[in-house]
């Protein structure tokens, strides 16, 4: 009895079907068992709009940081209830001083335990006389930094600001250039370019991902997004969602640059109702004597720097500083595989501002 063309069909199907089931039953397992393991979770942050313009992450949740395919370097933080990566709860009638600490992944720093971070240790060295909360998000550009010093002040009452500032690309506040998700950059309005909010709503996709351990694994873990052409769809998980509109050649890059530090330096001034010398300007430079910046960074560094102290704000160089403490350790400041500080990082930077003069005259204030 030979076989006709339905049967042969018939065959195919059953195949089909069965290692549907088979690749089906696998990943089930596979989700099991990446549950039971440190998966990072990512950050969920929530939607941004002109009712609510500043990008933050959902409040009052923990969540877990590793990286690679072992699930290394993990660790355990909080989110907290006004949606900010820090142990603490913010309190907006405390009457003690606060001091807001802001920048972008290297103060949110999921990849750090919260007692080594710049902010958690000054809010253990200045416990009792002044607050320290940090407002910081991975992406953050230079253009919304003065929007988070804005909500600080005004949200929260700050009395001193201390900005972060890493060596990061000053462009990645043009929106030529780059619209960072939820975010505010300077774009073109009429002849002057303005800060402007790109709107963010998480989508079905992300809802659906932060659910399941195993695309989180692959996602966030193994980064096997960054390949395809789909990344941004899920690239808010962790956690921005940048679009990068243009790739500039590094002359054009340079000018877009410098053409940011007095539009910064002008909103920060309209936008932030403290004196000058409230704001505290920490500069991130090379951190070890036989790898230098190069001309360019540098040059744009000592630009900004300039600005900055013209403007009446204090600036502090930890350059110096790792240079010092690896001539006589020889430590090491990044994360293993990173870029960003360790707590070894932090703990230079978190010195910097002890010695500031902020610090010096906020102290001494009556209370």
């Amino acid at each position: 009895m030979t076989s006709g063309p339905g049967t042969k069909t018939r065959g195919r199907l059953s195949a089909l079907v069965t290692a549907a089931f088979v690749a089906l039953a696998y990943l089930a397992v596979a989700e099991v068992v990446l549950r039971f393991l440190p998966v990072a979770t990512g950050l969920h942050s929530v939607a941004v709009n002109d009712a609510q313009p500043i990008f933050h992450f959902a409040p009052n949740h923990d969540f877990v940081y590793s990286r690679g395919w072992n699930l290394s370097e993990v660790v355990r933080g909080r989110v907290n209830n006004a949606g900010w990566v820090n142990e603490q709860d913010y309190a907006h009638d405390d009457k003690l001083p606060l001091i807001a600490v802001i920048g972008d992944s290297y103060i949110e720093a999921q990849m750090v335990p919260y007692a080594e971070t710049l902010q958690g240790r000054l809010a253990a060295v200045l416990q009792g006389r002044a607050r320290v909360y940090s407002f910081a998000a991975s992406g953050a550009p230079l253009s919304e930094f003065a929007v988070y010093a804005r909500y600080a002040v005004r949200e929260f009452g700050a009395a001193a600001i201390v900005i972060n500032m890493a060596n990061y690309d000053f462009a990645g506040s043009d929106a030529v250039y780059n619209r960072p998700a939820g975010m505010w950059v300077y774009d073109v309005a009429g002849d002057d370019k303005q800060l402007r909010l790109t709107p963010y709503r998480p989508g079905l996709l992300r809802g659906i991902v932060q659910h399941s351990a195993l695309a989180r694994y692959v996602l966030l873990d193994l980064h096997l997004d960054r390949p395809l052409t789909a990344a941004h769809l899920i690239a808010s998980l962790a956690p921005s969602g940048t679009a990068i509109a243009a790739e500039p050649d590094n002359n054009t890059r340079l000018a877009a640059s410098n053409a940011i530090i007095p539009l910064f330096f002008g909103d920060l001034k309209r936008l932030v109702d403290l004196p000058p010398g409230r704001v505290l300007f920490v500069m991130d430079g090379a951190h070890y004597p036989q790898s230098p910046m190069d001309e360019s960074t540098s040059g744009l560094r000592q630009k900004f720097r300039a600005a900055a102290e013209a403007s009446g704000h204090e600036t502090i160089d930890l350059e110096p500083l790792f240079f010092v403490r690896y001539r006589q350790q020889g430590a090491i400041f990044e994360v293993p595989g990173d870029s960003h500080w360790n707590g070894e990082g932090h703990a230079i930077a978190a010195e910097g501002v002890m010695s500031s003069r902020l610090i010096a005259d906020l102290l001494a204030q009556p209370r």
